[in-house]
């Protein structure tokens, strides 16, 4: 598949999960911030914060670190500015997040993914608040998704619904975490050098394809990580083994045996 036409993928499937809930919210669009009576109306504030969510949802894969960090701050500003929630129309733009934690861990540097799922998590606890707390729902009395006032079942309807959101987002990662896409590059007998065996298993990984010949934009492809953070890496690996080129990379591969014949195993 064309590089350009893979990378365009999930920012397409976003704009149509943003399309697919416009379409839900037909007749519910109003200009003016509702009052807090009008729980069906869809304002300005919640369009741009759905919008917003599109957004995060469409960079998970190329920048999983401003994807999460961006929902959260979205998920803050709902719970902290009123207008700005869903109404019990609009709250299913929720569903647009369900993919961005299974993107997030197919794509992030593993040294980051452990604050990424706490972000994931909190953001999960935030939505899950959002649709049941009546103090946090548009109409400041009413639960968006249960409809009920304090009192009563409201408490277990909010424990069920918190469970559920983070249920939902823990299940997403774990899909993502254990895509085939992730697995790491196949190094052996890389390891088995003793400087090489100074790096760290991602830096093996991306050795084995700087000995194979991989510009920055095809290791951040096949790794799942920006090219930025490609840049560290390669910093990381020429300083490691006291290297000063790509070039030098490949030949200290090939001098030393360590890249495996293709088809090896």
């Amino acid at each position: 598949m064309p590089k350009l036409l893979r990378a365009s993928i999930v920012p397409a499937v976003a704009l149509a999960l943003l399309a697919a809930w416009v379409a839900t919210q037909h007749g519910q669009f109003t200009v003016d911030v509702p009052l807090r009576e009008d729980t069906f109306a869809t304002n300005p504030y919640a369009v741009l914060v759905m919008v917003g969510y599109a957004a995060a949802l469409g960079m998970a894969r190329l920048r999983p670190t401003w994807a999460v960090v961006g929902t959260v701050l979205l998920v803050t500003l709902q719970l902290l500015f009123w207008p700005a929630r869903f109404s019990q129309a609009s709250w299913v733009g929720y569903l647009v997040l369900l993919p961005l934690p299974a993107l997030v861990a197919r794509s992030a540097d593993p040294a980051h993914r452990r604050r990424l799922l706490a972000g994931v998590l909190a953001a999960a606890v935030g939505v899950g608040a959002l649709l049941t707390v009546p103090t946090v729902s548009l109409s400041g009395r009413w639960g968006t998704v249960n409809g009920l006032p304090w009192g009563g079942r409201i408490a277990s309807d909010i424990a069920v619904w918190v469970v559920v959101s983070v249920a939902a987002a823990a299940l997403s990662w774990r899909i993502g975490a254990r895509r085939p896409d992730t697995a790491p590059v196949p190094i052996s007998p890389v390891t088995h050098h003793a400087a090489v065996a100074t790096l760290s298993t991602r830096e093996r990984e991306i050795f084995r394809l700087l000995a194979d010949g991989c510009s920055n934009a095809d290791i951040a492809r096949q790794a799942y990580i920006s090219e930025a953070t490609v840049k560290t890496h390669v910093g990381n690996i020429l300083s490691k083994l006291g290297l000063g080129s790509r070039n030098e990379v490949i030949a200290f591969a090939y001098r030393n045996g360590l890249m495996a014949p293709e088809g090896a195993q």
